[in-house]
């Protein structure tokens, strides 16, 4: 008797994987949410249509189908999946769609929405859920009251928070310019932080210098480790060639003889002994003024952008001139925060384009366009 599919383990951890990765791949590729909704919605559907199935042809159709949707969302390939699905639409039941994007867009059509639009429609959502708790509003709302009455409702309702938030924000002061750093080794690479150059203004030069600093780092210790590994062998060279030409054992402090704080040339020491033994010098002083270099190398960096950090807090360097242009930048938006309250809030209103909050706010650049 044919045996469920369902019921073999390794089967079941193969879709079950797979089913995770299409659903974390779903909201990754595609920014709207109800074609996201109907991806989930006929994928759970044909799992639980086809769960009992005991036909191996059946299931193999079924999973190379499966592959190929996780594949199309891998590649961002909309259309491709679109035309996947709709076959599984056309011979199901009506889909039940969400409550309010399902009545806003035809799931169907090859139009796709713009991330404005996806916006938009996600802010309506959560107005619409919110009034909806609060008793305020009834469970279904037909079509064109969203559009044409609840949604410049609930754009005017977040450019409102938006609005308070930035007002909190001025009446905290004029922000300044601070000294940062991250760490990279041994050194600290010091840079300056300020509203004028965060997020996408931060200069791109600084990235590239720190994850070239960083890449060098690690090649430093890599070559240190690798030296470390063949002076230690060295050092057993030299020794078994000392004693089969002298009988004697060398004996030497190894860690010692490759301190580089112990050895450099501008501090004293009581500990020195180079080229006291020839072997020495011949197997294990090779690889000593390698490592020597390198870590030579470690400390002219660290030294460097110690020097760096005081060139950024002199007077009239990185640090002041930001500091002056932050200040700049919050009495600017200062006055045209009080400009915006005096001209144009006291006649905004959700319904009239360009005198809607969310304009209103771009207008005096405070916010990007809403739509």
């Amino acid at each position: 008797m044919a045996q469920n599919f369902g019921r073999i383990p390794s089967h079941k951890y193969y879709v079950l994987s797979l089913y995770r990765i299409v659903l974390r791949n779903i909201p990754k590729r595609c920014c709207s949410y109800a074609f996201q909704y109907e991806i989930k919605k006929n994928l759970s559907r044909q799992l639980t249509k086809h769960k009992h199935d005991k036909s191996s042809w059946s299931v193999y159709i079924l999973l190379d189908k499966f592959k190929l949707l996780n594949s199309y969302l891998s590649e961002g390939k909309l259309q491709e999946i679109k035309n996947l699905i709709k076959p599984l639409r056309k011979t199901s039941k009506q889909l039940k769609t969400t409550k309010i994007l399902g009545t806003l867009t035809d799931l169907g059509d090859n139009t796709v929405q713009s991330p404005e639009e996806v916006r938009n429609l996600h802010i309506l959502e959560t107005y619409i859920k919110q009034k909806q708790d609060l008793g305020l509003l009834p469970i279904y709302v037909p079509k064109t009251y969203k559009i044409n009455l609840l949604l410049p409702l609930a754009l005017n309702d977040h450019a409102c928070v938006n609005l308070y938030n930035i007002q909190q924000k001025l009446e905290k002061g004029s922000p300044s310019a601070r000294m940062s750093y991250t760490k990279e080794g041994r050194n600290q690479i010091w840079f300056v932080r300020s509203p004028v150059n965060k997020g996408k203004r931060q200069s791109k030069k600084l990235g590239v210098l720190i994850r070239q600093e960083r890449k060098d780092s690690q090649k430093n210790v890599d070559n240190l480790n690798f030296c470390e590994a063949n002076v230690t062998w060295a050092l057993h060279e030299a020794i078994w060639e000392e004693y089969l030409e002298s009988k004697r054992i060398i004996k030497i402090n190894l860690t010692k003889y490759l301190d580089y704080n112990i050895n450099r040339s501008n501090k004293t020491t009581k500990y020195n002994p180079v080229s006291q033994i020839q072997k020495i010098n011949e197997w294990v002083d090779p690889v000593r003024e390698v490592m020597f270099n390198l870590q030579s190398k470690s400390f002219q960096k660290v030294e460097y952008f110690a020097n760096y950090k005081d060139k950024l807090l002199k007077k009239g360097g990185q640090l002041a001139y930001f500091d002056k242009i932050s200040k700049e930048m919050y009495f600017k938006r200062v006055k045209s925060f009080e400009t915006m309250c005096e001209e144009a809030l006291p006649h905004v209103t959700p319904f009239i384009m360009k005198r809607d909050l969310p304009n209103v706010l771009t207008k005096y650049g405070f916010k990007q366009a809403s739509r």
